[in-house]
C-alpha cells in the first residue's frame, strides 16, 4: 500500500497543533476569564483542538482500508500489546519525573500515579479501546450502507445528544435520554475512526458544494468552541472547557473539515523520504513534549512572560523543537523504535 503524503501531513499538523493545546493550557487556570491573556489562550487551543479527533481519523483511514482483514489475535499481537507496553512504560517514566519535582519518595505516589498515568497518556488506552474493534470494524465498512449508519448513530450518542444537554431545559430531557440509552449503543472515537475511513474514501466523489459545506461548517464550529468557551467561562468567572471536548460538536465539525482539506489536496500522491521521516516523529513528539512543558514550567519560564498572543506561540516553538529533536534521536534506538514510541 502506497504511503500517502496527505496522511503524514495530517500526522505532522496534528503534533503540531497538540503541543500547542498543552502549551496554551500552561496559565489557562490561573488567569482570569476576562482578560485579554485568557482570550487569547483560548483562541490558540480552540484552533488546535481538531488534532487528536485527526489522529484517530487517520488510523480508521489505515485500519479500515477495503479489503483489509486482521483477525483479533493480530490485533492484540501486533497493535493493543503495544500500547499497553507503551503506557507502562511513559507512566513510569512521568511517575518518576513527578516524584522528582515534587520532591516525594513514597512508594503509594508512585504507584498512583503510574495507574492514573499523565494527564495526555489517555490517548494510548483510547486508542488500545479503539484497536479491540478493529475486527468488527472492518467488517461493517465492507458494506457502505453500514459503514454510514455507524456513524450517524454513533454520531448521535457521542455528539449530538451530548451537545443537546448544554441547552438549558432541553438539556435535562436529552440528558436523561442519554443516560437510559446511550450506554447501551456502540459510542465514543469509533465516531471518529469511521469518519476517517468514510472521507478517506469518498472525499473526491463530494460535489463543490458539499466539500464548501464541510469547510463552513469547520470554521462554524472553531468559531462555537471559541466563543462558547468564553461565554460559559465569563458567565461564571471561571475558565469552562466543557467545549474543548473533543466529542463536542464543534470539534468534529473542525475536524472533519481540517481532514477532508488535507485529504484534496494532491489525491493519491505518495509521501516523500523527508515528509515520512518527519512523520514517524509524531508519535514521540506526542508522548514527550509534557516533559518539556513541565520543566520549562519548573523554571518559570510560560507564556505568562510575555502577552499571551505572543508567549504562546514563543513557548510552543521552544517545546515543538526540544520534542522534535528528542523524538528524532528516539526512533533511531531500536527497542525503543519498536515499542516505546
Amino acid at each position: 500500500m502506497t504511503r500517502l503524503a496527505y496522511v503524514d501531513k495530517l500526522r505532522v499538523g496534528a503534533a503540531m497543533a497538540v503541543v500547542m493545546i498543552h502549551v496554551a493550557a500552561m496559565n489557562w487556570t490561573t488567569t482570569p476569564p476576562e482578560s485579554a491573556d485568557w482570550q487569547a489562550m483560548n483562541v490558540y487551543s480552540a484552533l488546535s483542538r481538531w488534532s487528536v479527533p485527526v489522529f484517530f481519523m487517520i488510523s480508521g483511514a489505515l485500519f479500515l482500508a477495503p479489503g483489509r482483514q486482521d483477525s483479533p489475535q493480530r490485533t492484540w499481537r501486533n497493535y493493543v500489546v503495544r500500547l499497553l507496553v507503551m503506557f507502562v512504560a511513559w507512566s513510569a517514566a512521568y511517575a518518576a519525573m513527578s516524584a522528582v519535582f515534587q520532591g516525594v519518595a513514597d512508594p503509594v505516589f508512585l504507584l498512583q500515579h503510574l495507574w492514573d498515568g499523565y494527564y495526555h497518556l489517555w490517548y494510548l488506552l483510547a486508542l488500545a479501546g479503539v484497536y479491540l474493534l478493529i475486527p468488527l470494524l472492518q467488517r461493517i465498512v465492507a458494506v457502505p450502507e453500514l459503514a454510514r449508519y455507524f456513524v450517524i448513530l454513533t454520531g448521535v450518542a457521542s455528539v449530538t445528544v451530548p451537545s443537546l444537554a448544554l441547552v438549558p431545559v432541553l438539556g435535562g430531557l436529552s440528558g436523561n435520554l442519554l443516560e437510559r440509552v446511550g450506554p447501551y449503543l456502540a459510542a465514543g472515537f469509533p465516531f471518529y475512526f469511521v469518519l476517517g475511513h468514510l472521507l478517506h474514501e469518498n472525499a473526491e466523489a463530494l460535489g463543490r458544494r458539499s466539500r464548501l459545506a464541510v469547510y463552513v461548517a469547520g470554521g462554524i464550529g472553531v468559531a462555537i468552541t471559541i466563543a462558547g468557551t468564553a461565554w460559559a467561562s465569563l458567565a461564571t468567572g471561571q475558565p469552562n472547557g466543557t467545549l474543548y471536548g473533543y466529542l463536542s460538536i464543534g470539534i468534529v465539525l473542525a475536524a472533519a473539515a481540517v481532514f477532508l482539506l488535507v485529504r484534496l489536496q494532491n489525491p493519491g500522491v505518495a509521501t516523500t523520504p523527508r515528509l515520512a521521516a518527519v512523520a514517524r516523529w509524531t508519535l514521540p513528539i506526542y508522548l514527550i513534549h509534557p516533559a518539556f512543558v513541565r520543566v520549562i514550567q519548573e523554571f518559570d519560564i510560560t507564556p505568562g512572560l510575555l502577552p499571551s498572543a505572543i508567549g504562546v506561540p514563543v513557548v510552543w516553538l521552544v517545546v515543538l523543537a526540544l520534542s522534535a529533536l528528542t523524538s528524532a534521536l528516539l526512533v533511531r534506538i531500536p527497542f525503543v523504535n519498536k515499542w516505546l514510541v
